[in-house]
């Protein structure tokens, strides 16, 4: 591709998010969702004028883009925020998990999927895209006590279903014949060696912001150390977004001056969160969605069920506002980056079980990032926390 090729289609790209932005303004659908079905219309298997060579891009991106996101949610994961909100936001996040991957392990088991792949599932299948809530919450600048808690709810869902996703694989190898199960040392290593890196990152980010005054070396300060991390983290085979959420966990609790990088990074996301979704959009196949079958159905029944009939529960176990009760379920719906990221891992640990996992994540990720976005904004508006003064959610 030549570069001249290449600036003519970021050009278009941004262009393109610009005119969804607009619109998103005058209809309901969220900003997000438009840009998905954009990206799908000017996909190979449609329009064709994003090329497979130009999906290529996606990789990069989506890891750029869930590193900063991940940096944000640890963000809003401090000590006033836990001690405020915390009890409220683990129990419904614990109900969540408990719901929905007992409703998704049986729903597979009841089907005749492999034991190995129900397992799998139902762990794939606990987390929320963080990306798609964030994007709606900016957009409609929402704040208050449902925005907090809905992000806090996220952040610790991604977080304890990448534990339980990580020791899921070890589980699944001992009923999987080809696959030899992992020690307890490397499952061990993959979450502490990604709370290692992202605290001492954290810890040297913070050190940074209380130090330096302009902007734009900060910005080059955070995106340089926010890389790093995510890279480091791959390279020794850790968890990356559990390293980036505590990197931006520490960051907020140990430096004095803790919104600086937060605002550095969420002013810069917006043409990655473009990017992202285009391209994102570009690699789904419409056709999927017309190829869903009993496994796929039975996924994105459970998941729905889960989700909202786990909320529910944890809302009323912590005696969370009735509000909170009705939305914050739906309000979880969305599901994509992180759910695909698992996906990729498990399909590389179990080659055989690709033409399972793949297609039912895949069609689930279509149906739930472009009607969860939508589900997302309703709830918001419902709880009445968009444009709040403050323009933006903080777990404070």
């Amino acid at each position: 591709m030549s570069d001249n090729s290449v600036l003519l289609t970021l050009s278009a790209l941004f262009l393109i998010g610009f005119a969804a932005d607009a619109l998103a303004r005058r209809i309901v659908l969220p900003r997000v969702t438009l840009l998905l079905l954009t990206g799908m219309l000017l996909g190979p298997t449609m329009s064709g004028l994003v090329s497979i060579r130009q999906q290529e891009w996606l990789v990069v991106v989506a890891q750029a883009t869930l590193c900063m996101v991940g940096f944000l949610l640890g963000g809003r994961i401090t000590l006033n925020g836990l001690q405020r909100y915390g009890q409220t936001v683990l129990t419904i996040s614990l109900s969540i998990l408990a719901v929905s991957g007992c409703l998704m392990f049986m729903g597979m088991l009841w089907i005749g999927v492999p034991l190995s792949a129900a397992i799998l599932l139902a762990t794939i299948c606990l987390t929320t895209d963080p990306v798609a809530p964030t994007d709606v919450i900016h957009e409609l600048r929402a704040d208050g006590p449902f925005t907090r808690i809905l992000m806090g709810v996220i952040a610790t869902n991604d977080a304890l279903g990448f534990v339980l996703f990580t020791i899921a694989l070890s589980v699944a190898a001992l009923f999987h014949a080809t696959v030899l199960p992992r020690s307890v040392l490397e499952v061990v290593w993959e979450l502490g060696g990604a709370v290692a890196i992202g605290a001492i990152l954290g810890r040297l980010l913070a050190f940074i912001s209380d130090h330096t005054r302009r902007p734009d070396t900060l910005l080059a300060g955070t995106l340089g150390l926010l890389i790093l991390c995510g890279a480091l983290a791959t390279r020794l085979h850790t968890s990356f977004f559990l390293a980036v959420m505590i990197m931006g966990s520490v960051t907020v609790n140990s430096s004095k001056r803790p919104w600086k990088p937060f605002l550095i990074i969420e002013r810069f996301l917006w043409p990655f969160l473009i990017l992202f979704f285009l391209l994102a959009g570009a690699n789904l196949k419409p056709r999927s969605l017309l190829d869903i079958g009993l496994i796929s159905g039975v996924y994105l029944g459970c998941r729905m069920l889960g989700e909202v009939s786990g909320a529910w529960l944890g809302a009323t176990l912590s005696q969370a506002p009735s509000l909170t009760r009705r939305w914050l379920g739906p309000a979880l719906l969305p599901q994509a980056g992180v759910a695909m990221s698992m996906t990729f891992i498990a399909v590389q640990r179990f080659p055989d079980l690709t033409d399972l996992l793949l297609p039912v994540v895949i069609s689930g990720v279509m149906v739930f990032e472009l009607l969860g976005p939508v589900m997302t904004r309703v709830a918001l508006i419902r709880a009445g926390e968009n444009n709040a003064a403050s323009g933006g959610p903080r777990l404070r």
